[in-house]
């Protein structure tokens, strides 16, 4: 399946959930915010959230420093 990451298509699998996309993107659970469809997922729930063809996917990472 196509979901929309950040306004870029991105394949999927038909089954997978926020936390197989942030697995396939190596991201890292602290310091990222995951919102699908404008509705922020808790961390706690990347896995329970599942993606469906045509989701959009916003990932904002934190940046540290000055």
């Amino acid at each position: 399946m196509t979901i929309f990451l950040n306004g870029e298509p991105v394949e999927l699998a038909d089954n997978a959930t926020v936390s197989d996309l942030a697995e396939k993107l190596g991201l890292r659970p602290v310091g990222t915010a995951v919102a699908v469809n404008g509705r922020v997922v808790r961390r706690a729930d990347w896995a329970l959230t599942a993606l469906a063809a045509n989701d959009k996917v916003m990932v904002i990472n934190a940046a540290y420093g000055g």
